[in-house]
């Protein structure tokens, strides 16, 4: 059938004679249309439960499952980074992403000391954010996920300081226990199964979160750069705008070199590849240059490799492994059983941080093909990396968005095909899915407390262009994106032909946008309120409820195409599917004259 759905299985041919055409009667076509409409495809919740997030209803059932499909694949993990011509793309992957990373991590652990009076600072967020990403990526089922501190755990850890204080706990040994509780509680959720709870989220979280996520990261460069013409002078601000721009502007430049005819396919293969670290290179060079004469705001990475907390007694820094007994007295026995209630939120917290970002990641249309581990991934948090985080007093890291898109989408090959109607889209040809990249990501970033001096001759804008690149190549395939951008367009004539425009009416698809664009919404004021913003994923996750109750406001066909889990092919311009005497969904259909509801089941659907 014209629509995409499963092709009917034939009724029984009856015999013609030879050379006479053969048409189908009345009941047969009545026939192929009840079969068409019982042949219903599969709802990307069904997908979801027949594979990684299904419940096994054993303990320790998924993590099993996860770790038999996935680690046949471990060898291939290492060697596709170079098989196959990779080698270019993932060396360039490691370049992109050690400073998409690292710039997060230095804003992040400046947070973390100011919230915390010198508790966690710089020096732990580059080191929690290194040793976890390592182990993440040697062990976890998705390693094309990023680890980093996120804002959800920031503003999470600064309500548990303010606890702390008021109950007159020593900040680090009380973390301590709060990450071993989370730890234990994080263990129970993934041999539980629990991950298989996130079948229930649908593109039309994803799309939501993805847009956030994207959005927070262009008005954070734009923020950046109001901000330098307050710290700087005129000069220096807009020496900063210049270098953000620049190094935004040439990036995407030299990227659309692939699409040229200058030089050779290898060249423009190999500038395209590289196309983030040459703009770095070029605009820090020309920064540090001209730096006597126009100075701007550097990154700054510590070369003193010591814990952020002195104490004030013996003005040395603290040891690097914390006692959870006490530091300088004695740590109560029944505070101990208390951080069990601070860390069930966090566990929560990370278990939507984690799930959230991994669902986005494998999404159907990132074209990846090799199974994945939600129950793994939250194996490897709860036994190694929360433990070694409470231990060593660092922050605890969850999967990062948008490094993790960045990470997914620079070692992805784009194929652009027009669209029907007008405008074109990027189809994902091929993925290099390996382990290497991130392991050495996450080692750089371990490297730069030593090698800190190299980093500091890096300019913070060069890091604003990085975000504004990151989070506006991170929009392609956003479908609240795609549809809000409609909005614009006042001819309806000019829309392209998307199955969600072309299939659903007009009116249904702005109000679905607006649905979503108002959830948006509100989940941006939620981040952006630093007092509120520790329940931001708690928000998230009720949105999944949202998204059930559209039940009761859309048809069933309607959210077929408006909440399609994979990205449907686009509709020619010879289809029609809004012409007025199409039949639009089964209700339509009930109320036509006996004897035409047998022909419209088999020509609407």
């Amino acid at each position: 059938l014209k629509q995409g759905r499963p092709r009917p299985v034939p009724a029984p041919e009856r015999a013609v004679p030879c050379g006479e055409a053969r048409r189908p009667s009345s009941a047969e076509m009545a026939d192929t249309a009840a079969r068409a409409i019982a042949e219903e495809p599969p709802t990307s919740e069904e997908k979801a439960h027949a594979g990684e997030l299904a419940w096994t209803g054993r303990c320790a059932g998924g993590v099993i499952a996860d770790i038999k499909r996935r680690y046949p694949y471990y060898l291939s993990d290492w060697l596709d980074a170079f098989r196959g011509g990779n080698g270019q793309v993932s060396v360039a992957c490691v370049l992109f992403l050690f400073f998409a990373c690292i710039s997060p991590a230095l804003a992040f652990g400046s947070l973390f000391d100011e919230a915390t009076e010198g508790q966690i600072g710089v020096v732990e967020t580059i080191l929690g954010t290194a040793i976890c990403g390592v182990f993440y990526s040697l062990f976890s089922g998705q390693p094309l996920c990023i680890m980093g501190a996120t804002g959800p755990e920031y503003a999470y850890t600064v309500v548990f300081y303010a606890l702390c204080k008021s109950l007159d706990l020593e900040f680090l040994p009380a973390r301590a226990w709060q990450g071993l509780w989370c730890a234990l509680f994080t263990v129970f959720l993934a041999v539980t199964d629990c991950c298989a709870a996130m079948s229930h989220f649908t593109r039309f979280v994803e799309d939501i979160f993805a847009l956030l996520i994207s959005v927070i990261f262009i008005v954070g460069a734009v923020r950046n750069l109001i901000d330098a013409f307050n710290k700087l002078d005129e000069a220096g601000a807009f020496k900063t705008t210049l270098v953000c721009l620049g190094t935004y502007a040439f990036t995407r430049w030299l990227q659309s070199l692939r699409r040229s005819r200058c030089g050779t396919r290898t060249l423009r293969e190999v500038v395209g590849n590289f196309s983030v670290a040459i703009a770095i290179a070029v605009f820090s060079g020309i920064s540090v240059y001209f730096k006597d004469e126009v100075d701007i705001e550097w990154l700054e990475v510590s070369s003193d490799f010591r814990p952020t907390l002195v104490d004030p007694a013996t003005e040395s820094p603290r040891p690097w492994v914390v006692n959870p007994f006490g530091i300088n007295k004695d740590f109560p026995v029944w505070a101990i059983f208390l951080m069990a209630v601070p860390a069930l939120g966090l566990t929560v917290l990370g278990y939507l941080d984690q799930n959230l970002t991994t669902i986005i990641v494998n999404r159907p249309a990132s074209g990846l093909k090799k199974p994945v581990g939600y129950h793994l991934d939250l194996l490897v948090c709860g036994i190694a990396i929360y433990p070694i985080c409470s231990f060593l007093g660092l922050p605890f890291p969850h999967n990062s968005t948008a490094p993790s898109l960045i990470h997914e989408m620079s070692l992805t090959k784009y194929e652009t095909v027009p669209v029907p109607g007008g405008g074109t889209r990027q189809v994902v040809s091929k993925v290099v899915e390996q382990r290497f990249t991130n392991f050495t990501i996450h080692v750089l970033i371990g490297c730069s407390l030593v090698f800190g001096s190299v980093i500091n001759n890096v300019p913070k804008a060069v890091t604003f262009g990085i975000f504004l690149v990151m989070s506006i190549s991170s929009l392609s395939g956003n479908q609240l994106f795609e549809r809000v951008w409609l909005w614009t367009i006042w001819d309806p004539s000019l829309y392209p032909r998307f199955r969600y425009v072309t299939r659903v009416k007009f009116a249904s698809m702005h109000k679905y946008t607006i649905i979503q664009f108002f959830c948006f919404v509100v989940l941006y004021v939620l981040t952006s309120v630093k007092a509120v913003a520790v329940v931001f994923p708690f928000f998230m996750a009720s949105l999944v409820f949202v998204r059930k109750a559209l039940r009761w406001v859309f048809t069933e066909d309607e959210l077929a195409e408006l909440d399609a889990h994979e990205d449907l092919p686009p509709d020619d311009e010879t289809q029609d599917p809004k012409e007025e005497k199409t039949v639009r969904s089964m209700d339509d259909v009930e109320k036509l004259p006996a004897g035409m509801s047998d022909f419209a089941r088999a020509t609407s659907l």
